[in-house]
């Protein structure tokens, strides 16, 4: 029998809604996970945490989390200089207890808008709903990179048109130079005109990239707004 005292929220599971589990998730990346990402080797439990663990209660955080479930070797090694073992099949019932609130469609979503890796402890024939918002996700990530290629091609375009207007300018100069040869300002005027066309060129497909890049955001905006409005 577990010991009344270590049991923490196992027990208040089915009050807990998405929404809540969700922040509660929010919560640890920005408060644990990202000055843990500082350090290096960074232990999953503090000895302390180790003595005081509810092993259930940690598993189904790390589920909740989106950790897969060999994060508990992690804390089987955090906490082995403590002479604390890791109970692994609390843990394991209470990460199966925690899956649900992290393997959600929105979960889904924002992993693939953002670029992560499918997260293979959300089986897809378990939590069908995840696989579908990491597809819709995955959309929107495309639209995305295709966003950002245009925005390279962009600026090239641009720093290409910046060098064009510097030897522009010094060609006007040379062709209003009263002092150089009729034949070197003859020369400065055909190159100007050459410049100064491709210059137009430049211009006209800086603005037809930029026409491009913003379709692709109104794009983006648009499945992004009607995939939050559909949860």
């Amino acid at each position: 029998m577990r010991n009344d005292a270590k049991v923490g929220i196992i027990e208040r599971v089915p009050h807990l809604t998405t929404e809540e589990s969700n922040q509660t998730m929010r919560l640890f990346y920005c408060v644990h996970l990202l000055p843990c990402l500082a350090l290096v080797g960074c232990a999953t439990m503090s000895p302390e945490e180790c003595r005081q663990a509810n092993w259930e209660e940690v598993g189904y955080n790390d589920a909740v989390e989106g950790y897969p479930a060999s994060r508990s070797a992690d804390h089987r090694e955090a906490c082995a200089d403590t002479g604390v073992a890791v109970d692994f099949d609390l843990y394991r019932h209470g990460y199966a207890l925690g899956l649900p609130y992290y393997c959600t469609r929105q979960t889904g979503f924002e992993t693939a808008d953002h670029g992560g890796d499918f997260a293979t402890q959300c089986r897809r024939d378990t939590f069908p709903d995840y696989t579908t918002g990491y597809g819709e996700g995955l959309g929107v990530f495309a639209l995305k990179t295709e966003m950002r290629q245009i925005e390279l091609q962009i600026d090239e375009r641009s720093d290409q048109a910046e060098a064009l207007l510097k030897q522009i300018a010094q060609l006007r100069t040379a062709r209003d130079n009263a002092q150089l040869s009729d034949d070197a300002r003859r020369d400065a005027r055909y190159q100007l005109g050459q410049l100064e066309s491709l210059y137009s060129s430049l211009n006209q497909e800086i603005e037809a990239l930029t026409r491009a890049r913003d379709d692709v955001f109104v794009e983006i905006d648009a499945l992004t707004a009607a995939f939050y409005r559909s949860l």
